[in-house]
């Protein structure tokens, strides 16, 4: 069964310019291992910077017990509803917008941020680039 929501990263724009972005990975190794694992970038490094809060599966999102905060439970939800229910949800009428990673066409360095993700170019290769 394909899951319904895929492994990836994804930056969510709000309407105000404001953006988080989440990770959907399969745990590899140790406890988790084979669990696919919701995380929020927490940090500037847009690979590893991640802290896991719910466990994603085809039929939704179970939040982990730390995380049951209405702040986590609303991210959740979001990407949830986004990446499954596309146009249809009403995040994406509220003109809220999901849009998977892409990489640096100077470096291949993962792109999260809403304007490198529209230029294609990072601030870094961007800057050198001027």
């Amino acid at each position: 069964m394909t899951p319904a929501l895929h492994n990836g990263t994804y930056t969510i724009t709000s309407p105000t310019g404001a953006h988080r972005t989440f990770k959907i990975a399969t745990a590899r190794k140790g406890n988790l291992e084979g669990n696919r694992i919701l995380s929020l970038m927490v940090g500037r490094d847009n690979e590893n910077d991640y802290m896991g809060f719910a466990f994603v599966n085809d039929d939704g999102v179970a939040m982990w017990s730390k995380f049951r905060q209405e702040f986590y439970e609303k991210c959740a939800k979001m990407v949830w509803s986004m990446g499954t229910l596309g146009n249809e949800s009403p995040y994406v009428k509220a003109g809220v917008t999901m849009e998977a990673s892409k990489r640096c066409m100077k470096c291949n360095r993962k792109l999260t941020n809403p304007e490198s993700l529209e230029l294609g170019i990072g601030p870094e290769c961007a800057s050198r680039a001027a």
